[in-house]
């Protein structure tokens, strides 16, 4: 491995590792939202910027194992951990990048189970609604959310 290519790889991880931490605080702004009052505005942008920072990370992965392929290292994990070994300069770098990856992987997977309370939530309360649709009662709303026409000899609540 020439000097070059190693420090074009630790260049790369150090890149990724700036990367990883992004990602981090979007994720932990995303969990704010997620756990607060509900911005799905707000949420549509965190979105937005996750994917464009793991499209980031994707591409700089493919970069770290291009340079590892190069010099006859497998690709991927394995080839950056025998990289990190045959040269110390990589270790440390190696290694952040590894810890803050476990900690964004946690991050996401709690955000997940928060998305997946919601959904269900959201699931029970249509469905709540649908039942009383169907159970024959009175529809408080018409079709299109202004209130139902009262039944013959009911009185409006609001006199207009």
């Amino acid at each position: 491995m020439t000097t070059n290519t190693v420090d074009s790889l630790q260049s790369c991880m150090r890149q990724e590792d700036a990367l990883i931490t992004e990602f981090s605080a979007i994720l932990e702004e995303e969990t704010e939202v997620l756990v607060g009052p509900g911005n799905v505005g707000a949420l549509q942008e965190i979105t937005e910027r996750k994917s464009s920072v793991a499209r980031q990370l994707v591409d700089l992965s493919q970069t770290r194992d291009t340079l590892l392929a190069e010099i006859g290292l497998p690709i991927g994990h394995a080839g950056t951990e025998q990289a990190a070994v045959l040269h110390p300069q990589l270790a440390g770098v190696w290694q952040a990048l590894l810890t803050k990856s476990a900690s964004a992987n946690e991050i996401n997977l709690r955000n997940g189970a928060l998305i997946d309370v919601h959904l269900r939530y959201t699931q029970q309360s249509l469905d709540a609604l649908r039942n009383l649709g169907a159970a024959g009662a009175p529809a408080t709303y018409d079709a299109r959310g202004r209130g139902a026409r009262s039944a013959p000899g009911r009185k409006p609540i609001v006199a207009g």
